[in-house]
């Protein structure tokens, strides 16, 4: 017969086997860091994809839709797939204006900021944009004429136009302090709009689609931005 002690001693070890499996268990529930990488990684992939889609669909002369539905089955992924990467439309597009600045190079803009001279500034703000603009006309363009009947579209493209105009007010506030202007506050706003509007697509491209290279486009803007501040 068993002892109390001996049947202690079995429960205590039974107990200790238990929790041993416990605790395997949840270590093989545990996401591996590699299958977590992995899964990451082709969430990277099906977000480009689904982005690279929707421009696509832009730079086609052809398409004229630009519905979840159209940008879904252009990418070839469900439509569930695309709300679990960006929530809504909103999202979609908020990342597809990334995408477009990413692809234009638009991650140089510090450098506006990082140059010493004020006119200086200018030319590479010039540079910058008509760099940007060029990048992906045909889908800029559409995009932007989109925007004057979707209020989705339009609302994102208004808050990237004005920052331009900031970034102009701040470029030109530079010259102020330096001492080479005087604005009035009124002239200060007149002057940013009046650059942002010489740095803006529609300049561009009036521009481009008469002829004129990227470097003659340049060339042109920053001779206007220069008399638009002087």
């Amino acid at each position: 017969m068993f002892e109390i002690e001996d049947l202690r001693h079995a429960g205590f070890a039974l107990y200790m086997l238990y929790a041993e499996l416990q605790k395997l268990e949840r270590i093989q529930d545990m996401p591996r860091p590699y299958n977590m990488e992995k899964r990451q990684a082709i969430a990277s992939e099906t977000r480009t994809r689904i982005l690279e889609a929707a421009r696509r669909l832009l730079a086609s002369e052809s398409e004229t839709d630009l519905s979840m539905e159209a940008i879904a089955q252009r990418a070839d992924v469900s439509r569930l797939t695309l709300y679990y990467q960006f929530n809504s439309r909103t999202g979609l597009l908020e990342a597809l204006y990334d995408h477009l600045a990413n692809r234009g190079n638009m991650r140089r803009i510090p450098e506006v900021f990082l140059e010493p001279n004020p006119a200086s500034a200018i030319d590479k703000l010039v540079s910058i944009f008509v760099g940007f603009w060029a990048s992906d006309p045909v889908a800029i363009r559409r995009l932007r004429a989109m925007a004057v009947l979707d209020p989705e579209i339009a609302k994102g493209i208004q808050a990237r136009d004005a920052r331009r105009t900031h970034i102009a007010g701040q470029i030109l506030k530079r010259m102020v302090t330096a001492g080479s202007k005087k604005f009035t506050k009124q002239q200060l706003h007149a002057a940013s709009t009046v650059l942002s509007l010489l740095t803006g697509f529609a300049t561009y491209d009036a521009l481009a689609t008469t002829g004129h290279s990227q470097n003659e486009t340049i060339a042109i803007i920053a001779r206007l931005a220069r008399c638009a501040v002087n």
